[in-house]
């Protein structure tokens, strides 16, 4: 079972999850619909996730920004 996290703050705790329906956070005081909190906290997540991709693909030589690429010459094309 996964540990309900904080949308709020991102402080995890198993008793934040009062029920089925209710979260309260006993670190900062945020109350909220628990599958609402669960749906920010995803939505956080992947938002750092997709952020992080950026960087990556600049330390590989390329700038991120739609221009040329360089890419192995396609035998169809040359025929």
């Amino acid at each position: 079972m996964l540990v309900p996290k904080c949308s709020a703050c991102g402080t995890t705790d198993r008793a934040a999850r009062e029920s089925q329906v209710r979260f309260r956070c006993r670190a900062c005081a945020y109350t909220g619909n628990a599958d609402v909190n669960a749906a920010r906290t995803i939505a956080r997540e992947t938002t750092l996730v997709c952020t992080a991709a950026g960087p990556a693909v600049a330390a590989r030589g390329r700038s991120g920004l739609p221009g040329r690429t360089n890419r192995e010459p396609q035998s169809v094309l040359l025929s």
